[in-house]
């Protein structure tokens, strides 16, 4: 295979995934490809199924039907005689080091240092010597410009900060895909930009993300692509330039509006 072709090939796939609680079908078949090194943002209302679509990649939530695959495995589970199933917890986690998620919660261990938390799973989950785990966690507290906040707590830092933490703690792992779920929705906003200002930073290092936010002028500089779903199904994705400039259905329409 040619690098042009493994350029254009798929590395997260998502194939008639289906999803409900109890008799609420949240996802509704939804079929989506991202290539290497694509930005993808997911647009979408308040119960459209985007985040349970992002847990559902990272394996948080269990699919009902369907195949999710990133870089050709399925995450969270196994073949076996031509049928997926579960698979055991070691090897999910295994499997989950190739993808960092970045929630709307910081979710950071309070009693823990900055540096700590960047270094947790690393060194807890992954195995990673402390000393080469702390190195690592170091530089990258420098590259989301938290390196004169290492050794504080968490209940020191502002809120967009402590999301900047989480970030960080995110590319520990050293992943190959980056989840988004809201990662400004609980931020002042006064705090917001230095958060998307350090998403731009990673898209422009060549990172695969998929992103879901509601933050428009951010989708427009940064997405090679964006889907819009809403009640459960994709409903038109595309270039921001195409999809965002001269939407196709009303509800999309409607959606943007909003947030203009």
């Amino acid at each position: 295979m040619s690098e042009e072709e493994k350029k254009d090939e798929a590395f997260v796939r998502c194939l008639n995934v289906r999803k409900s609680f109890g008799s609420n079908e949240v996802l509704k078949g939804i079929n989506l490809e991202v290539k290497k090194g694509e930005v993808l943002v997911i647009l979408g209302p308040s119960g459209s199924g985007k985040s349970t679509l992002l847990r559902c990649i990272n394996h948080l939530e269990n699919m009902d039907s369907g195949l999710i695959t990133v870089g050709g495995e399925a995450i969270g589970y196994e073949w076996r005689n031509g049928e997926l199933w579960e698979a055991p917890y070691a090897t999910v986690a295994k499997q989950r080091r190739k993808i960092g998620m970045v929630f709307q919660a910081f979710n950071l261990f309070p009693h823990l240092t900055v540096l700590q938390n960047v270094m947790e799973f690393p060194v807890h989950v992954h195995g990673v010597p402390k000393d080469v785990a702390q190195k690592k966690a170091l530089e990258i507290l420098d590259r989301v410009g938290l390196a004169d906040k290492a050794y504080q707590y968490p209940r020191r830092l502002s809120g967009g900060q402590q999301q900047r933490v989480s970030i960080a703690r995110a590319l520990a792992i050293e992943p190959e895909l980056l989840l988004f779920d809201e990662p400004t929705s609980a931020l002042d906003p006064e705090l917001v930009g230095e958060v998307l200002n350090t998403m731009k930073d990673l898209a422009g290092q060549g990172y695969t993300m998929i992103i879901v936010t509601h933050e428009i002028p951010f989708t427009r500089e940064v997405a090679d692509r964006v889907v819009f779903m809403t009640g459960g199904v994709v409903v038109e994705e595309g270039k921001p330039s195409d999809v965002m400039v001269n939407p196709k259905t009303e509800r999309f329409r409607t959606f943007l509006s909003r947030y203009l």
